[in-house]
């Protein structure tokens, strides 16, 4: 064996060891990570426009990555992850949930099943036993599944014994919005906040347990956060909105829904040096095969992804 193949096998078996040493353990659409568990719940697939959310990106090019139907749009998941410890039960967003209008219905045409609480209680677990839901931000999307509307259009928070953490900032954006394209992105948000008796409104980068915490990103929107769990040397980031997808790994392609597209591009620069610096894995809230994966080692501008954690069908039970 030439000597550079030798030196690729033992770097090989030295990643494998050091991987099992760090305690990230892949089990099924899940991640164990030291004494955490990490369940990639999935809040059903819905389409959006491929335009928009690949902005000055032209079709051509981002089409090769994601296949649009033939009303131009494309197929996106909501991933939401819940971490357990010992003692906390944490979910980052709620997906879309059940507050559509028919005519949101007909635009989004979601696929949820039973959402995030039917997955919940296939994992042994009830709404109420969620002890905090983290918004990244307040677009409907991430927001909407905070509420469960029933037919007769009563409206119950669907997590009632939760704490909801978001950021201060994100909250008087969605409650005073400054002008109108930012009021057109959060019209859903006080039916959404106004059920919620127990909010957490934070300011900037907050450490919510001794392995949890919140950094504050910017980008998508200005107050954007992402989640971070780290334990045992290992651990996750939560890209949200400023890394919707795998084909938004590369640096310039970003959503036209972003207020402050330089900011996501700084932003992803300095998360993808911390995933890589501290062993993390990474996860989208949109991709619609993969829910999660950890960077490979190669260098380069655009991260490739060496492991994978595919996306939760949606649940039917």
């Amino acid at each position: 064996m030439y000597p550079s193949a030798l030196k690729a096998v033992q770097m090989e078996a030295l990643k494998r060891s050091l991987s099992s040493l760090l305690g990230s353990v892949i089990v099924g659409p899940m991640l164990k990570a030291g004494g955490i568990t990490i369940h990639f719940l999935n809040d059903g697939l819905w389409w959006d426009d491929g335009g928009a959310q690949f902005g000055i990106v032209p079709r051509e090019i981002w089409q090769r990555e994601k296949q649009p139907n033939q009303r131009g749009r494309i197929t996106m998941s909501l991933t939401c992850p819940l971490i357990v410890t010992r003692s906390e039960l944490i979910l980052v967003d709620t997906g879309i949930g059940n507050r559509l209008s028919a005519r949101e219905q007909q635009f989004f045409t979601p696929r949820r099943g039973s959402g995030l609480t039917g997955q919940l209680r296939v994992l042994g677990y009830a709404p109420e036993d969620v002890t905090h839901v983290v918004l990244s931000h307040l677009h409907f999307d991430h927001l909407g599944g905070v509420i469960d509307k029933a037919d007769d259009g009563t409206i119950t928070p669907a997590f009632p014994n939760a704490r909801v953490v978001l950021q201060r900032a994100e909250w008087e954006l969605a409650t005073q919005p400054p002008d109108e394209r930012i009021a057109a992105a959060y019209r859903h948000a006080p039916e959404c906040l106004e059920p919620l008796a127990n909010m957490i409104l934070i300011d900037g980068d907050t450490t919510l347990t001794a392995h949890v915490r919140t950094t504050v990103s910017g980008g998508h929107t200005s107050p954007h956060q992402c989640v971070i769990v780290e334990t045992a040397g290992t651990g996750l980031i939560h890209f949200a909105d400023i890394v919707p997808t795998t084909a938004h790994l590369r640096l310039a392609w970003n959503a036209a829904y972003d207020t402050d597209p330089l900011g996501t591009i700084a932003a992803k620069k300095r998360l993808y040096a911390e995933a890589r610096q501290k062993n993390l894995w990474v996860s989208f809230s949109h991709d619609d095969v993969v829910a999660a994966g950890r960077f490979s080692n190669e260098t380069g501008k655009t991260p490739t992804l060496a492991e994978t954690i595919p996306i939760a069908p949606p649940s039917e039970t």
